[in-house]
């Protein structure tokens, strides 16, 4: 499968006391302080204190100079414009969302993330040309960068267009060889699993498939029996026939993340079970969108196998745990 993956204060003092007058020295006063005089021993000239409000203006005003430069780049503009796009995306205003995002790359043009982001969301909106047409120009200004042309490939998938997805699968294993800037194990599973995707819509060949075996073989002999890599495994040999080595496969992946959750949620007292503590509530959805997307494949394993019953309570578990292709649950 696809690898998911207290202000500090500045305290000053001021002096209440007025300064005290300096003593000077007279012809019949002694030169030596500490001896008496007429009107007493004499005081030493105070300290000169600290100029402490000046310090604190200064502090003040580089932090304010600080603060100003780093909310005011146009990088941190763009994210800000983004974050407001997701608020209301979130509210299903979406078209402040469209609004807010287009202004969020009037800020960083250049930013080919941002522009995949924006291709996502045109996705989520059923805006599939325009989503085409952030997606190429992230991929245009992505050039090398493996994260974003992962991230793109994997859009396309969902998109249904698989040409460009394995295209781009071939160029990760591409930087992999030649750049060193994504590891050979991850590129050879994210092209594989691109097959699989595609074989699922009826649009990759047998010897696609094959080829897409050969590469999850590889990832494993590099990296080890990896449960997401053996779920691709298992997955691609539900297309290739193999229908006993898929559901050995699938039912290796579903049992590791399985006992992961259970051992997560066995921590967990039965007050906490109701109302989750927040980090351990992020962690079990992450857990439960793997297994939704596991799930789905022994679901078709399932199908192909004519057991119909146990086919459909796994597809009811997928979509219980979020399966979703939109949301990239799959």
């Amino acid at each position: 499968m696809q690898a998911i993956v207290p202000k500090p204060t500045i305290t000053y003092f001021l002096s209440a006391e007025p300064a005290e007058p300096l003593m000077t020295e007279t012809p019949n006063s002694p030169s030596d302080p500490s001896q008496p005089t007429a009107s007493g021993p004499t005081t030493p000239p105070p300290r000169r204190r600290p100029g402490y409000l000046r310090i604190f203006w200064i502090v003040l005003g580089l932090t304010v100079l600080y603060l100003g430069y780093s909310f005011l780049t146009p990088t941190s503009m763009a994210e800000f414009k983004w974050a407001a796009a997701m608020d209301a995306f979130d509210a299903e205003n979406t078209e402040e969302a469209k609004k807010l995002g287009k202004e969020a790359i009037e800020w960083a043009p250049e930013n080919a993330e941002l522009h995949l982001r924006m291709a996502e969301l045109y996705f989520r909106l059923d805006e599939a040309t325009d989503a085409r047409i952030q997606l190429e120009e992230a991929i245009a200004l992505a050039k090398d960068d493996p994260y974003v042309i992962r991230q793109a490939s994997f859009l396309l998938s969902r998109m249904e267009q698989h040409d460009g997805a394995l295209m781009l699968s071939d160029r990760l294993v591409d930087l992999s060889e030649k750049q060193q800037t994504i590891h050979m194990h991850q590129a050879l599973n994210h092209r594989a699993y691109a097959v699989a995707m595609a074989a699922a819509d009826d649009a990759a060949t047998k010897e696609q498939v094959t080829d897409g075996l050969k590469d999850i073989e590889r990832a494993i002999a590099i990296y080890g029996n990896y449960a997401s890599y053996i779920d691709t495994r298992g997955y691609l040999k539900v297309f290739s026939g193999d229908l006993d080595g898929a559901m050995k496969d699938l039912d290796d992946a579903i049992g590791y993340f399985e006992a992961q959750r259970t051992k997560l949620l066995s921590q967990l007292s039965p007050e906490q079970v109701e109302e989750m503590p927040q980090e351990v509530s992020f962690a079990d959805t992450q857990l439960k969108q793997v297994l939704a997307v596991l799930y789905s494949h022994r679901a078709l394993a399932y199908e192909k196998l004519d057991e119909q019953d146990k086919a459909q309570e796994d597809h009811d578990r997928a979509e219980s745990y979020g399966l979703d292709r939109k949301l990239g649950i799959w």
